[in-house]
């Protein structure tokens, strides 16, 4: 009786197991950049997808056609972070110098440069009309969408700022720094928290997850930290160490409907994890999946099945979760 109960105890574990595995497919490949892709925007009306690289250019992608790709600009310097203001459809650029273009998608003309920022924007994000933009000087800033207004800017670390992410109650939002930490904020910029020391080098990337319990890091160390939210003391505490890559993690981005996240790597590879218990679902690769042949700079969800990614091998690559 113990030998049975032993031996249906290890099928359902592997059967659990396997059933956890996700499959997944690439679907098409993007090619026209000549540099490293750094910015990247997936439109959650258009499904468009919009890439900035080091070459300069902009590009708009009809992920039904891979081989349509649309020049709307090219620029004098590196590109690092791209948000498209779906209203007014202006796409806001954020560059190595510290300045942001927004450019009008109809007429493909830039229709505003703001010089707020001294160093690179590393990320923008959008919320309540307003834009903000994480600075290599160390600042964020708060920029009224509709009148390119500047709002307010914070000086929030003696190095770079790499990535922003708002909780879902609009309320508030975490900062990931080149000086390891990650700083709390409300909204208005106002600073709760300024050093919870979260990796052993810099944060390159932050989301809250959907139900705003937890909030996913990625560091330069190559791990992945789940840290619990405490709205009340407007807190976050660590609850779990992913050593999650061999190289940098370079961005995380979450399914919508809360049941996957990706995370990219230095490492070259991808890979799918889930949000219910934070384990390894699938790695993807080169040798594998015919994935990217070099850093993989950023992934993002195009809806609950497809997901793009970025490369320093200057491609775009489609993806797909198989029901």
């Amino acid at each position: 009786m113990v030998q049975v109960y032993i031996f249906k105890l290890i099928f359902v574990t592997i059967f659990f197991k396997m059933e956890r595995k996700v499959s997944v497919s690439k679907v098409a490949q993007f090619k026209g950049h000549v540099g490293n892709i750094y910015g990247l925007y997936c439109s959650p009306i258009t499904q468009k997808v919009y890439t900035g690289a080091t070459d300069g250019y902009v590009v708009e992608w009809d992920l039904q056609n891979p081989d349509e790709g649309r020049l709307l600009c090219k620029l004098n310097e590196p590109i690092y972070s791209i948000f498209l203001f779906e209203p007014k459809q202006q796409l806001w650029i954020g560059l190595a110098s510290g300045n942001i273009h927004v450019v009008d998608l109809a007429s493909k003309q830039e229709i505003k440069n703001l010089e707020i920022h001294k160093l690179g924007v590393f990320d923008l994000k959008f919320l309540n009309n307003s834009i903000y933009a994480a600075g290599g000087d160390g600042c964020i800033s708060m920029i009224d969408a509709n009148t390119f207004e500047l709002l307010a800017i914070k000086k929030v670390s003696q190095k770079s700022v790499r990535c922003l992410s708002f909780h879902e109650n609009g309320q508030l939002m975490a900062a990931g720094t080149s000086d390891h930490s990650i700083v709390l904020l409300r909204n208005n910029l106002e600073i709760i928290n300024t050093k919870i020391t979260a990796h052993n080098n810099s944060v390159f990337s932050l989301s809250f997850t959907p139900d705003g319990q937890y909030l996913l890091s990625g560091g330069r160390d190559a791990c992945i930290n789940v840290w619990k939210v405490d709205l009340l003391n407007f807190e976050v505490n660590l609850v779990q160490n992913i050593p999650a890559h061999n190289l940098h993690v370079h961005h995380i981005s979450v399914q919508k409907e809360g049941q996957y996240f990706l995370s990219s790597s230095m490492d070259k590879s991808i890979k799918i994890w889930s949000l219910s218990d934070f384990s390894l679902l699938k790695v993807i690769d080169k040798i594998r999946n015919e994935s990217h042949a070099n850093s993989v700079n950023k992934i993002a969800w195009v809806n609950e099945q497809d997901f793009v990614s970025i490369s320093d091998d200057k491609t775009m690559m489609l993806w797909r979760l198989n029901s």
